[in-house]
């Protein structure tokens, strides 16, 4: 009986280190996020594509979400993609026809990979007008709210 308490008392550490540390990772992805991405990938400019210079983050997610199996293919999808833009990697070639194809970013691996998790795992604030957007270029199946999950939306009624 005692060895089940042993083995219990350790699995729930493991498992709560591991939360900590996610937490920790998404954390950190946030302001490196805020430090290399949300000039460009930010909420400014809302849905008005003649005064962003890039999709925001929220369609990001939304679109690799949509079309990646599980958090590690989107993760390594991200990283690749900043380590190296590439127009034939993409998943949105619709921004790259709008805004051209982003220019690369000196970021460590480690880093992209904690601003992959932001991406993924984070509370990512949606610009003014994305949900209207996402019903009206989307339909009414959008992308799935597989893609939508965590996103601060905006205040805007449907």
């Amino acid at each position: 009986m005692k060895t089940v308490q042993i083995i219990a008392a350790i699995l729930f550490l493991f498992i709560h280190q591991n939360s900590f540390a996610s937490e920790e990772v998404v954390s950190d992805g946030q302001q490196l996020y805020k430090t290399y991405c949300d000039a460009c990938h930010g909420v400014a400019g809302g849905m008005d594509m003649s005064k962003r210079i890039a999709p925001p983050a929220a369609a990001v997610r939304l679109h690799y979400k949509g079309k990646l199996k599980d958090r590690q293919a989107f993760i390594a999808a991200v990283v690749s993609w900043l380590e190296k833009p590439d127009a034939n990697k993409s998943l949105m070639r619709g921004a790259i026809n709008r805004f051209k194809l982003m220019p690369p970013l000196v970021v460590a691996k480690e880093d992209a990979e904690k601003i992959a998790a932001y991406l993924y795992d984070g509370d990512l604030e949606s610009p003014e007008g994305f949900e209207q957007h996402v019903k009206e270029m989307h339909g009414k199946k959008g992308m799935g709210k597989k893609g939508m999950g965590n996103n601060k939306t905006d205040q805007e009624s449907p």
